[in-house]
């Protein structure tokens, strides 16, 4: 009777230690959750951002670009200024569905006034705009840049430092201020495969600022207001400028 008292009282004692975690002297074993990939979690920021309704801020060396953008909603309004020799030009951007609109903000055309808008299809509104929107809905070009991330090292809870390969990012991707071309990233200086970059991302998971450096060449990107509706009107029919299609073509060559 003793012994089966002695080995209830062992079964109970080691089933308490396994429910426990704890060995018999009551040391925890539980085992530290394996860190998270900062790659992934940059990469997994920026397509989140790109999905949602956000405020946009892009900047480079004399250009400056403010908007709103709703993806899913297919909408975008933006404010681009840019100085060049002491000289300021505000040209603006709308885009609704399939339809596009720009401003110039300045032109040497004549017969054509440059603050009216001019009417693309957003086929034909990539290489027109100054933001080069290969997605008109993705004007910081996170959907490229997110594929074209090759490393990530976490500097301190939410932001990341790492390097880009432009070549990754798939063709027909918008760039942002970036430039678009290959051809125009041989004339930042040549490095194109091991670009760096600075990210911070929030609490929420949402990539809230990205900047790149180029040799030559710097970018950044902000966003905020995730979420929240952007409401994007057509311009008026007073506003639009009637434009041949040979000039449009022009513009968007």
């Amino acid at each position: 009777m003793i012994r089966r008292k002695v080995m209830l009282v062992g079964v109970l004692l080691v089933a308490a230690v396994a429910v426990a975690g704890c060995d018999p002297g009551g040391d925890a074993k539980s085992e530290p959750p394996a860190a998270a990939d900062p790659l992934a979690q940059v990469r997994a920021a920026a397509v989140k951002t790109a999905g949602a309704p956000s405020h946009v801020t892009l900047g480079a060396s004399g250009v400056k670009v403010i908007g709103d953008v709703d993806p899913a909603g297919r909408a975008l309004a933006l404010t681009t200024t840019t100085s060049v020799d002491g000289e300021t030009t505000k040209a603006l951007v709308r885009v609704v569905g399939d339809d596009a609109w720009m401003t110039l903000g300045k032109t040497y055309l004549p017969n054509l006034d440059p603050t009216k808008y001019i009417r693309f299809p957003v086929s034909e509104f990539a290489s027109a705009s100054l933001v080069h929107l290969g997605d008109p809905f993705d004007p910081a070009g996170l959907k490229g840049l997110s594929a074209a991330m090759t490393a990530a090292t976490r500097t301190a809870e939410g932001t990341y430092t790492g390097k880009l390969d432009l070549t990754e990012a798939p063709a027909g991707e918008s760039r942002g201020l970036l430039p678009a071309t290959a051809e125009q990233l041989e004339g930042t200086g040549g490095v194109i495969q091991s670009v760096p970059y600075e990210a911070s991302v929030d609490g929420q998971g949402y990539l809230t600022s990205l900047t790149v450096t180029l040799p030559t060449y710097a970018s950044t990107a902000e966003f905020s207001g995730f979420g929240q509706a952007v409401k994007v009107a057509q311009p008026a029919a007073a506003e639009v400028a009637e434009v041949p299609d040979s000039m449009r073509r022009l513009l968007a060559g």
